[in-house]
């Protein structure tokens, strides 16, 4: 990535992307390809959060992106639970070099941004970056007991499981310890390659749980205490309403609300979708005159897609409000069914013919007081 200031007399750039995280770069690297000029406009920190993804969820990226990956993963809830698809952690600085490559940093925090006749202008610490259009992908924040719905973890890198059998695991619904207050939670356990990541996380709850509340589940889950090593805290943002038509920025990536409300994840959605928000970004810049909006803000969320997201929405409610035994009975049945199935469901980018599939057959498998859970609500349609 090469950088450089920028001043008054710069050439205008076809695009400015604010945020220099994996889905501003992806989206950078994208519009780069199609000839477009393209600016990030970030602090060029290293990325610290931990990001694992289905590897056939991200085809596109070559193996030297990831720190591992590994066959397939378990899932613990009343039964055991073998998914035979292969699961990576990302290399940060790997992954970051590959999208970075060629991009043009403009080392900066960006202030703010507002339109002017021409341009769209994006005020920074270090001076202004005029371009045709703005992305914002800062991503999106929240703190602990907002009412806003938001996934919580807390883990520790363990750089040596001596005497600690850990195995690649996706979900451990198993009660870590007896009792304990608060919403349910589960294991997740991943190789890194400074060792592994153990933490324990509450899928989704409203309101915002505070990670170092976890801490004490974690110590738990691996016998009485939590070991030394670099400990990660998690506080992911899920579900709410999607980004409004108006403003001087496009939202992309977590910024436009791409974390799955069932799952947290958004960098590999917002790899995936880098191809198809560039080619409306490129075909916007072809025109000549100042560029609208709405078509590319039309390709970050398609409208087949709002459906989807109603209906993932609608499954993150049902799945918040389940005590530990029901989210093992619910996983249980969510795991069992054919693979194809649950992993269209993992996906913000499925049809929602795909998604509504998987929540009919879902509902058959479940318990009966489980099912009418998923019949009582109407998705999209209100609580």
């Amino acid at each position: 990535m090469t950088e450089r200031a920028r001043d008054r007399s710069a050439p205008t750039l076809d695009l400015a992307v604010i945020g220099d995280g994996p889905a501003g770069l992806a989206l950078a690297a994208a519009a780069r390809v199609r000839g477009l000029r393209v600016a990030v406009i970030g602090s060029g920190a290293p990325w610290t959060a931990t990001y694992g993804t289905w590897r056939d969820d991200v085809p596109m990226l070559p193996d030297e992106c990831f720190a591992a990956v590994v066959p397939g993963m378990v899932v613990h809830g009343h039964r055991r639970h073998e998914l035979d698809r292969p699961y990576a952690v990302v290399a940060n600085d790997a992954l970051r070099a590959h999208l970075a490559e060629g991009v043009e940093l403009v080392a900066a925090r960006a202030e703010r941004t507002v339109r002017t006749p021409s341009a769209t202008r994006v005020l920074t610490d270090a001076g202004q970056v005029d371009a045709r259009l703005v992305v914002d992908a800062t991503g999106r924040r929240v703190t602990a007991g907002s009412r806003q719905a938001a996934q919580s973890a807390y883990g520790v890198v363990v750089a040596d499981p001596a005497g600690r059998p850990l195995e690649p695991t996706l979900m451990d619904l198993r009660r870590p310890g007896p009792g304990g207050d608060g919403p349910p939670t589960f294991g997740y356990v991943v190789p890194m390659g400074e060792g592994w990541l153990v933490e324990e996380t509450v899928l989704v709850a409203r309101p915002a749980v505070d990670p170092e509340s976890l801490a004490p589940r974690l110590a738990a889950r691996l016998g009485g205490t939590v070991p030394d090593g670099r400990i990660e805290r998690v506080l992911i943002p899920v579900g709410g309403p999607l980004p409004g038509e108006g403003g001087p920025a496009v939202r992309f990536g977590a910024a436009a609300g791409y974390a799955h409300p069932a799952t947290g994840f958004s960098v590999a959605a917002s790899l995936r979708a880098a191809a198809r928000v560039a080619d409306a970004i490129a075909a916007a810049c072809a025109r000549p005159g100042r560029i609208d909006p709405a078509p590319v803000r039309g390709a970050v969320w398609p409208r087949r897609l709002r459906v989807t997201r109603r209906l993932h929405e609608y499954g993150m409610e049902v799945v918040a409000a389940l005590d530990q035994d029901d989210l093992a009975t619910f996983f249980d049945a969510f795991f069992e069914l054919p693979p194809e199935h649950w992993a269209a469901y993992l996906r913000i980018d499925s049809g929602p013919a795909e998604v509504s599939r998987t929540m009919w057959e879902l509902a058959r498998r479940l318990p009966w007081r489980l099912r009418r859970r998923l019949l009582v609500r109407r998705p999209g349609g209100g609580w």
